[in-house]
């Protein structure tokens, strides 16, 4: 009897085992559905909109160059980690995208006076401002900014006139935290943004 009851406990412990789902974490936010860009063109669309129609020929259509999108509170990349720079840059190579995408002429100040030749490629973007060409046509400048909420970011964008520096369109989007980090699970202390690898490891 022991021996037939013993299988039969195993099997049934197994099997409701199995049948049962694991809860999440409630301090593991879901991951993202959709990528960053699908993001950024919502606020995209909300901000160039705000601009004229480009109709009649006394139109003249602004000319943007695109900054990195920054922290509301210091507006400084300084003292961010790699995580949060990757989203500050990320959004502004996305944003320049979406406005070129649009028909408006655009401008990248990252671009090198002279093409890199490495020995197994070829660079033509840098940060260095001595390779790069100093002289722009844009009149216009795409900033951006972000604040951490709780599970994910506030972000701000606005187009400014450089000579004046007015503000010719401005618009607000959300960003969930996980978005770029779809391995990692985000979490918020105070201020603090903590990110944890699938080991539990803090970085």
């Amino acid at each position: 009897m022991k021996a037939i009851f013993y299988p039969v406990l195993a099997c049934l412990l197994l099997s409701c085992s199995s049948a049962v789902p694991v809860a999440k974490s409630r301090n593991q936010p879901a991951l993202s559905e959709y990528p960053l860009h699908y993001y950024t063109q919502q606020l995209a669309d909300n901000l160039f909109a705000q601009l004229p129609k480009q109709q009649g020929i006394f139109y003249v259509a602004p000319q943007i160059a695109v900054a990195s999108f920054l922290p509301v509170n210091t507006l400084s990349l300084s003292d961010a980690d790699a995580g949060e720079k990757q989203l500050a840059n990320q959004l502004s190579e996305s944003m320049l995208a979406h406005a070129r995408q649009r028909g408006l002429k655009v401008y990248d100040y990252h671009l090198r006076a002279q093409v890199l030749l490495g020995g197994d490629h070829e660079q033509a973007l840098s940060r260095q401002l001595s390779d790069i060409e100093s002289v722009s046509d844009a009149d216009t400048l795409l900033v951006g900014t972000y604040s951490a909420m709780e599970d994910g970011y506030l972000v701000n964008a606005r187009l400014i006139s450089i000579a004046d520096k007015q503000v010719l369109a401005a618009a607000s989007g959300y960003v969930p935290h996980n978005v770029l980090w779809s391995q990692q699970r985000v979490g918020k202390r105070g201020d603090k943004l903590y990110r944890q690898d699938l080991t539990g490891v803090q970085k």
